[in-house]
Protein backbone atom coordinates (compact mmCIF):
# COMPACT_ATOMS: atom_id res chain seq x y z
CA UNK A 1 0.00 0.00 0.00
CA UNK A 2 2.78 2.15 0.79
CA UNK A 3 4.45 1.70 -2.31
CA UNK A 4 1.34 2.23 -3.93
CA UNK A 5 0.89 5.14 -2.45
CA UNK A 6 4.32 6.59 -3.10
CA UNK A 7 4.50 5.58 -6.94
CA UNK A 8 0.74 7.74 -6.88
CA UNK A 9 2.06 10.67 -5.57
CA UNK A 10 5.53 10.45 -7.38
CA UNK A 11 3.26 10.18 -10.52
CA UNK A 12 0.61 13.08 -9.66
CA UNK A 13 3.89 15.41 -8.56
CA UNK A 14 5.14 14.16 -12.10
CA UNK A 15 2.05 15.30 -14.00
CA UNK A 16 1.52 18.42 -12.04
CA UNK A 17 5.51 19.40 -13.11
CA UNK A 18 4.25 18.66 -16.69
CA UNK A 19 0.79 20.71 -16.82
CA UNK A 20 3.13 23.71 -15.17
CA UNK A 21 5.80 23.13 -17.54
CA UNK A 22 2.86 23.40 -20.89
CA UNK A 23 1.24 26.10 -19.15
CA UNK A 24 4.90 28.03 -19.04
CA UNK A 25 5.65 27.05 -22.29
CA UNK A 26 2.53 28.55 -23.48
CA UNK A 27 2.90 31.53 -21.58
CA UNK A 28 6.42 32.17 -23.23
CA UNK A 29 4.93 31.19 -26.46
CA UNK A 30 2.34 34.23 -26.28
CA UNK A 31 4.68 36.40 -24.93
CA UNK A 32 7.09 35.89 -28.28
CA UNK A 33 3.96 36.05 -30.31
CA UNK A 34 2.95 39.55 -28.75
CA UNK A 35 6.45 40.86 -29.30
CA UNK A 36 6.00 39.90 -32.68
CA UNK A 37 3.11 42.00 -33.27
CA UNK A 38 3.81 44.53 -31.30
CA UNK A 39 7.51 45.60 -32.75
CA UNK A 40 5.94 45.20 -36.12
CA UNK A 41 2.79 47.30 -35.17
CA UNK A 42 5.43 49.83 -33.79
CA UNK A 43 7.49 50.11 -36.82
CA UNK A 44 4.43 50.33 -39.53
CA UNK A 45 2.90 53.13 -37.52
CA UNK A 46 6.51 54.70 -37.32
CA UNK A 47 6.48 54.38 -41.42
CA UNK A 48 2.46 56.38 -41.11
CA UNK A 49 3.51 58.67 -38.94
CA UNK A 50 6.59 59.78 -40.85
CA UNK A 51 3.80 59.69 -43.85
CA UNK A 52 1.76 62.06 -42.07
CA UNK A 53 4.67 64.69 -41.43
CA UNK A 54 5.46 64.42 -44.74
CA UNK A 55 2.20 65.20 -46.07
CA UNK A 56 1.58 67.84 -43.67
CA UNK A 57 4.91 69.69 -44.49
CA UNK A 58 3.95 69.51 -47.91
CA UNK A 59 0.61 70.54 -47.41
CA UNK A 60 1.71 73.94 -45.78
CA UNK A 61 4.58 74.11 -48.18
CA UNK A 62 1.82 74.59 -50.94
CA UNK A 63 -0.13 76.72 -48.95
CA UNK A 64 2.51 79.53 -48.51
CA UNK A 65 4.33 78.74 -51.89
CA UNK A 66 1.19 78.79 -54.48
CA UNK A 67 3.05 76.13 -56.78
CA UNK A 68 1.51 74.81 -59.75
CA UNK A 69 -0.59 71.86 -58.53
CA UNK A 70 -2.05 73.94 -55.85
CA UNK A 71 -5.85 74.11 -56.58
CA UNK A 72 -8.02 72.10 -59.47
CA UNK A 73 -11.33 73.50 -58.00
CA UNK A 74 -10.27 77.21 -56.65
CA UNK A 75 -13.88 78.11 -55.95
CA UNK A 76 -14.20 75.59 -53.18
CA UNK A 77 -10.62 77.03 -50.40
CA UNK A 78 -11.88 73.74 -48.90
CA UNK A 79 -11.30 71.23 -51.85
CA UNK A 80 -7.65 73.04 -52.86
CA UNK A 81 -4.61 71.01 -52.52
CA UNK A 82 -2.59 72.50 -49.79
CA UNK A 83 -6.17 72.04 -47.45
CA UNK A 84 -6.73 68.43 -48.20
CA UNK A 85 -3.12 67.75 -47.59
CA UNK A 86 -3.26 69.33 -44.62
CA UNK A 87 -5.86 67.75 -43.21
CA UNK A 88 -4.94 64.57 -44.15
CA UNK A 89 -0.83 64.64 -42.75
CA UNK A 90 -2.91 65.73 -39.66
CA UNK A 91 -5.26 63.14 -39.57
CA UNK A 92 -2.47 60.65 -40.36
CA UNK A 93 -0.20 62.05 -38.15
CA UNK A 94 -2.53 61.47 -35.20
CA UNK A 95 -3.31 57.99 -36.07
CA UNK A 96 0.56 57.27 -36.35
CA UNK A 97 1.40 58.70 -32.84
CA UNK A 98 -1.58 56.96 -31.16
CA UNK A 99 0.01 53.41 -32.62
CA UNK A 100 3.23 54.28 -32.05
CA UNK A 101 2.60 55.35 -28.47
CA UNK A 102 0.20 52.71 -27.95
CA UNK A 103 2.67 49.81 -28.93
CA UNK A 104 5.55 51.09 -27.12
CA UNK A 105 4.33 52.01 -23.62
CA UNK A 106 1.69 49.36 -24.13
CA UNK A 107 -1.04 51.79 -23.65
CA UNK A 108 -4.42 50.49 -23.79
CA UNK A 109 -6.33 53.52 -24.01
CA UNK A 110 -3.86 54.56 -27.08
CA UNK A 111 -4.50 51.56 -28.59
CA UNK A 112 -8.44 51.82 -28.27
CA UNK A 113 -7.67 55.39 -29.45
CA UNK A 114 -6.05 54.37 -32.86
CA UNK A 115 -8.24 51.62 -33.41
CA UNK A 116 -11.78 54.04 -33.23
CA UNK A 117 -9.81 56.70 -35.58
CA UNK A 118 -8.82 53.80 -38.30
CA UNK A 119 -12.41 52.20 -38.00
CA UNK A 120 -13.34 56.00 -38.73
CA UNK A 121 -11.16 56.43 -41.06
CA UNK A 122 -12.46 52.80 -43.00
CA UNK A 123 -16.23 54.16 -42.86
CA UNK A 124 -15.54 57.12 -44.26
CA UNK A 125 -13.89 55.84 -46.75
CA UNK A 126 -16.35 53.36 -47.40
CA UNK A 127 -18.91 56.48 -47.17
CA UNK A 128 -17.50 58.68 -49.96
CA UNK A 129 -16.96 55.44 -52.12
CA UNK A 130 -20.56 54.92 -51.90
CA UNK A 131 -21.82 58.66 -52.05
CA UNK A 132 -19.10 59.18 -55.10
CA UNK A 133 -20.73 56.03 -57.05
CA UNK A 134 -24.90 57.06 -56.34
CA UNK A 135 -24.06 60.75 -56.82
CA UNK A 136 -21.80 60.05 -60.05
CA UNK A 137 -23.81 62.25 -62.04
CA UNK A 138 -23.74 65.62 -59.23
CA UNK A 139 -20.28 65.00 -58.84
CA UNK A 140 -19.65 65.30 -62.51
CA UNK A 141 -22.13 68.09 -62.97
CA UNK A 142 -20.11 69.94 -60.44
CA UNK A 143 -16.97 69.14 -61.66
CA UNK A 144 -18.10 70.52 -64.96
CA UNK A 145 -19.03 73.80 -63.70
CA UNK A 146 -15.93 74.52 -61.67
CA UNK A 147 -13.62 73.79 -64.81
CA UNK A 148 -15.65 75.85 -66.86
CA UNK A 149 -15.53 78.49 -64.98
CA UNK A 150 -11.82 78.29 -64.10
CA UNK A 151 -11.45 78.21 -68.41
CA UNK A 152 -13.58 81.69 -68.40
CA UNK A 153 -12.58 83.55 -65.83
CA UNK A 154 -8.96 82.23 -64.36
CA UNK A 155 -6.96 81.21 -67.68
CA UNK A 156 -5.59 84.44 -68.29
CA UNK A 157 -1.83 83.91 -69.77
CA UNK A 158 -0.99 87.33 -70.13
CA UNK A 159 -1.63 88.37 -66.72
CA UNK A 160 1.21 87.58 -64.13
CA UNK A 161 -0.77 86.27 -60.98
CA UNK A 162 0.13 83.17 -58.61
CA UNK A 163 -3.29 82.37 -57.56
CA UNK A 164 -4.15 81.17 -60.86
CA UNK A 165 -0.41 80.33 -62.87
CA UNK A 166 -0.96 77.33 -61.19
CA UNK A 167 -4.10 76.66 -62.38
CA UNK A 168 -3.01 77.51 -66.25
CA UNK A 169 -0.15 75.11 -65.89
CA UNK A 170 -2.48 72.03 -64.90
CA UNK A 171 -5.43 72.73 -67.14
CA UNK A 172 -2.70 73.01 -70.18
CA UNK A 173 -0.52 69.59 -68.73
CA UNK A 174 -4.30 68.11 -68.59
CA UNK A 175 -4.68 68.86 -72.05
CA UNK A 176 -1.26 67.55 -73.23
CA UNK A 177 -1.13 64.65 -71.34
CA UNK A 178 -4.80 63.32 -72.23
CA UNK A 179 -4.95 64.82 -76.25
CA UNK A 180 -8.24 67.04 -75.53
CA UNK A 181 -8.97 70.06 -75.61
CA UNK A 182 -11.93 72.17 -73.09
CA UNK A 183 -14.33 70.42 -71.02
CA UNK A 184 -16.72 69.11 -73.81
CA UNK A 185 -14.76 70.49 -76.62
CA UNK A 186 -12.89 72.96 -77.98
CA UNK A 187 -15.78 75.43 -77.95
CA UNK A 188 -15.38 75.85 -74.31
CA UNK A 189 -12.48 78.50 -75.31
CA UNK A 190 -13.78 80.27 -77.18
CA UNK A 191 -15.02 84.13 -76.16
CA UNK A 192 -12.96 83.53 -72.64
CA UNK A 193 -11.83 86.50 -70.25
CA UNK A 194 -7.99 86.07 -72.32
CA UNK A 195 -9.67 86.92 -75.32
CA UNK A 196 -13.27 87.96 -75.25
CA UNK A 197 -13.16 88.90 -79.38
CA UNK A 198 -11.88 85.62 -80.41
CA UNK A 199 -12.70 82.64 -81.09
CA UNK A 200 -9.38 80.47 -80.70
CA UNK A 201 -7.85 78.02 -78.17
CA UNK A 202 -4.29 77.71 -76.09
CA UNK A 203 -1.61 75.81 -77.76
CA UNK A 204 -1.68 73.15 -75.65
CA UNK A 205 -5.16 72.35 -77.54
CA UNK A 206 -2.43 71.65 -80.51
CA UNK A 207 -2.47 68.35 -82.61
CA UNK A 208 1.18 69.04 -83.01
CA UNK A 209 3.75 71.65 -81.18
CA UNK A 210 3.13 74.53 -84.23
CA UNK A 211 3.51 78.15 -82.95
CA UNK A 212 0.56 79.97 -82.48
CA UNK A 213 -1.29 77.10 -83.81
CA UNK A 214 -4.39 77.87 -81.40
CA UNK A 215 -4.79 80.72 -83.65
CA UNK A 216 -5.26 78.88 -86.54
CA UNK A 217 -8.04 76.68 -88.09
CA UNK A 218 -9.61 73.91 -85.86
CA UNK A 219 -9.01 71.40 -87.77
CA UNK A 220 -5.35 71.94 -86.32
CA UNK A 221 -6.78 71.13 -82.96
CA UNK A 222 -7.84 68.43 -80.58
CA UNK A 223 -11.75 67.47 -80.89
CA UNK A 224 -12.80 65.30 -77.52
CA UNK A 225 -13.22 67.56 -74.51
CA UNK A 226 -11.54 66.67 -71.01
CA UNK A 227 -13.88 65.73 -69.28
CA UNK A 228 -15.11 62.68 -71.26
CA UNK A 229 -11.13 62.07 -71.13
CA UNK A 230 -10.81 62.05 -67.60
CA UNK A 231 -13.60 59.63 -67.42
CA UNK A 232 -12.43 57.14 -70.17
CA UNK A 233 -9.00 57.48 -67.63
CA UNK A 234 -10.94 56.00 -64.61
CA UNK A 235 -12.66 53.30 -66.39
CA UNK A 236 -9.28 52.24 -68.12
CA UNK A 237 -7.57 52.19 -64.84
CA UNK A 238 -10.23 50.65 -63.01
CA UNK A 239 -8.87 47.61 -61.80
CA UNK A 240 -5.74 49.43 -60.51
CA UNK A 241 -8.16 51.81 -58.83
CA UNK A 242 -9.67 48.89 -57.06
CA UNK A 243 -6.28 46.84 -56.04
CA UNK A 244 -4.82 49.87 -54.78
CA UNK A 245 -8.31 50.70 -53.11
CA UNK A 246 -8.86 46.76 -51.23
CA UNK A 247 -4.65 47.30 -50.65
CA UNK A 248 -5.15 50.10 -48.33
CA UNK A 249 -8.66 48.75 -47.09
CA UNK A 250 -7.03 45.09 -45.76
CA UNK A 251 -4.26 47.36 -44.13
CA UNK A 252 -6.16 49.38 -42.02
CA UNK A 253 -7.95 45.79 -41.28
CA UNK A 254 -4.75 44.36 -40.57
CA UNK A 255 -4.09 47.21 -38.04
CA UNK A 256 -6.90 47.33 -36.79
CA UNK A 257 -6.72 43.31 -35.57
CA UNK A 258 -2.87 43.93 -34.08
CA UNK A 259 -4.06 46.69 -31.99
CA UNK A 260 -7.51 44.97 -30.92
CA UNK A 261 -4.63 41.67 -30.20
CA UNK A 262 -2.04 43.95 -28.32
CA UNK A 263 -5.30 45.51 -26.08
CA UNK A 264 -6.84 42.35 -25.38
CA UNK A 265 -3.28 40.86 -24.18
CA UNK A 266 -1.98 43.77 -22.25
CA UNK A 267 -5.88 43.66 -20.82
CA UNK A 268 -5.18 39.90 -19.97
CA UNK A 269 -1.71 40.33 -18.73
CA UNK A 270 -2.99 42.68 -16.25
CA UNK A 271 -5.90 40.61 -14.98
CA UNK A 272 -3.37 37.97 -14.53
CA UNK A 273 -1.42 40.21 -12.68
Amino acid sequence: MADHHGYSNGYSGHGYSNTKLQNKDKMGAEKTSFCVVKYIFFAFNVFIWLMGCGVLALGIWLQFNRGPFVSMLPAYSFLSASALCITAGAIILIVGFLGCCGAFLENQCMLIGYFVMVLLIFALEITAGTLGFVKKAEVQMMIKKELLASIRHDYTPSIQDPNTDGWMEVIDSLQTDLQCCGVDNFTDWYHIKAWPQAMRVPDSCCLHPVEFCGKLDKSFWFERGCLGEIEYWFVRNMYILGVVGITVGVIQILAMVAAVVLFCYLRSKKFML
